[in-house]
């Protein structure tokens, strides 16, 4: 998408899946989602220590003014949620609202079997493939058969769609921010 669409109903969401494994990468991905879709606004994609991804997370969706943060808490997620949580409010970010939930469905499973929606659901920002390169390169790359090296960046795009519609998005909420401004 070139410029975000008007549309009836919106809300500011984060989805982050934190590394399990050395090599893993973090994941945190900042959309609005729309009653057409998701529409990635940012995205930080890093194999740095939760040192770095806590605080970036943090600066992240206050920047991009979240209104409501999922977090995985898998593999040290709800401490990692405590954290970013504790330092959105130390930036004087109070609209943010944090959970965490713990995937326990195999991950291959869950990325092709909603490989329609991801493909249907989610609007990535006219070059996205420059702002994000080691993402994109990941999403594009994935095979549903074979050996994957990373797969993170497509785990965190099936949690986006398997949350899409849920989780502080039913109608009353939409309506309530039918009139921000993105």
């Amino acid at each position: 998408y070139g410029i975000l669409p008007t549309t009836d109903k919106r809300i500011r969401k984060n989805y982050t899946d934190t590394a399990d494994e050395g090599s893993d990468y973090l994941c945190s991905i900042d959309y609005v989602e729309t009653e057409i879709g998701c529409f990635v606004l940012d995205v930080l994609f890093t194999t740095k220590p939760m040192e770095y991804t806590e605080q970036a997370t943090a600066e992240m969706v206050t920047r991009d003014a979240i209104e409501y943060c999922l977090v995985e808490s898998n593999n040290g997620g709800r401490g990692f949620c405590r954290n970013v949580e504790k330092n959105v409010r130390t930036m004087g970010n109070k609209q943010t609202s944090f959970k965490w939930f713990h995937q326990g469905e195999n991950k291959n499973v869950r990325i092709f079997s909603h490989s329609a929606e991801v493909q249907n659901l989610i609007f990535f920002p006219e070059g996205w493939e420059h702002r994000w390169p080691e993402f994109y390169n990941q999403v594009r790359n994935y095979l549903k058969a074979g050996k994957n090296a990373h797969d993170d960046a497509p785990d965190a795009l099936t949690g986006i769609v398997e949350h899409y519609r849920t989780e502080k998005a039913d109608d009353n909420v939409y309506d309530i921010y039918a009139d921000v401004d993105i």
